[in-house]
Formats: structure tokens, sequence, C-alpha cells
């Protein structure tokens, strides 16, 4: 059985996606399953290939529909209540209507916040959860609100996303069924890990404490380890996922993709 799909570790820092930046935490990776899974490429975003700006080459790839399925590692709605007539589409369009502010890409979180929560009810908690972040915080998964905009907050990445979502104009599952060919898919990582009862928090680093960052090491390798028995990552990216987290999510969002494409 053939296929191909993408998975992308997100970021609502605008400054990651800046056109100069060496060392970007937005990753793309690519999966596809011509003898077994295979990991074929894995990118930072600014070498995607393409004109524009490293989000307009991604809005690009994904437009192409190229893939089976992309899944994307941020939030790709809001708490139900706050959703404009309860339809996803319009809150897509309340997304672009906002102006982006210093020539970001997307909205600040701020302006997302504020536009949304205009449109909804007042709000009932400062930090709002879907159901499925509430369902992951039951089982001991860290997850931000969509609508919050302190400290750790879910509304920069969330108006990222929508916008990317938005400008893609790709089919987003679950609103659109999941034969369709290029079709957009939230992942979440640390549920994913969770799922396979692998450790799922504490992989990042590096940290400030030499112990912690020894101890991320660790995970991550353990991490790897665990997926090569059900991807074949090899020598090419093997390093890769194991020096940097930010690449190892993306190859994970891809099994998010190939979830929904294959039932």
């Amino acid at each position: 059985m053939c296929g191909r799909w993408l998975g992308i570790d997100f970021s609502g820092d605008f400054r990651q996606w800046s056109a100069g930046r060496s060392k970007s935490n937005v990753w793309v990776a690519r999966v596809e399953d011509s003898n077994g899974l295979a990991l074929e490429e894995l990118t930072q975003i600014q070498s995607l290939p393409g004109d524009g700006t490293p989000f307009d080459r991604l809005v690009g790839l994904l437009s192409k529909r190229e893939c089976d399925a992309t899944a994307i590692d941020a939030p790709f709605s809001v708490p139900r209540e706050y959703v404009p007539s309860g339809s996803h589409a319009e809150l897509l369009n309340l997304v672009a209507r906002i102006d982006p502010e210093d020539n970001r890409p997307f909205p600040s979180g701020k302006a997302f916040r504020e536009a949304v929560v205009k449109e909804g009810p007042p709000l009932s908690s400062p930090k709002p959860c879907r159901r499925t972040d509430c369902y992951w915080r039951c089982k001991g998964v860290n997850v931000r609100s969509t609508l919050w905009n302190g400290v750790r907050p879910g509304a920069p990445m969330t108006a990222a996303c929508l916008t990317m979502l938005h400008r893609s104009g790709c089919p987003i599952w679950p609103w659109c069924n999941s034969n369709e060919k290029g079709l957009l898919v939230e992942a979440f990582p640390a549920a994913q890990l969770l799922t396979w009862k692998m450790k799922f928090e504490s992989y990042n680093g590096p940290y400030r404490d030499p112990a912690k960052t020894r101890n991320a090491q660790t995970i991550r390798d353990g991490i790897v380890a665990g997926l090569q028995k059900r991807v074949n990552i090899g020598e090419r990216f093997g390093h890769t996922v194991r020096q940097s987290a930010d690449a190892l999510d993306a190859v994970l969002c891809c099994f998010a993709a190939i979830a929904v494409t294959r039932d």
C-alpha cells in the first residue's frame, strides 16, 4: 500500500518564520510507504524551495495537495462556544480579517484572542479549553489554552495555524472526509507518545541545568529507538531527530496523518 504524509512541528512565534533564521523550531517531515514506512525528508522551514517568505512557501507546499494528508502540531480550532455561528469556516474567515502587525505572517496572540472573544460569550475562565484539551489534561498531558495569551500562551500558535489553514485552501479533517487528497489534520506528539506508552515529557532541551539536558537526551534516544520500530528513520536523519525535539515532533506528527487516512 503506497502513501505519502507530511508532519509539521509548528510555531506561533513569528520570529521562527524569519527567512534569515538559521535555527528555526519549525520542521517539516515526509514519510512514505512503498515497502514499509520510511522517513524520506526532514528539513527546517527556511530550507523549503519556492518563492516568498518561509510561511508563504509552506502555504504553497500544502496547496499543491501532493500528499495524502499533512498533520500539524497546532490547534485547529477554539472552544466550541467561541466558534462564530458554530462554523469552523467562519472562524477561519474571522482570523483572515485580522490585520497582522509589524509585517508578521499571521495575527498576534493578543489580536486573535480579542477578535474571537469579541464574537463569543464572556470568558468563563482565563484559559478556556476545548473538549480534546480537557481529555488530554485528565490523562496528565500539559495542554495550552487556545485563547490564553499570558505566560506560555496558546493563542499565538492557534492564530498562526488557523491562518495557515485558511490560506492553504486544503480540506480539513474532521470537517472533510478522510479520503480527500491533501487533507490537513491536527496532531499532538505528546498525546501520540502517551498512546504508545512512551515517555512524553521533558525531552526538549537543552536546559540550563546539565543534568536536565542529559536526561532530555536520554528520553529522546528512547523515543527514537521506539519510533524506529514503526518507521525507518535511517542514518541520514537519525542524528537530527536525536538532537532536536522539534525535528522529532515533526516525524511523530506524520502518524496522526497516517491514522486518519488509514482509519
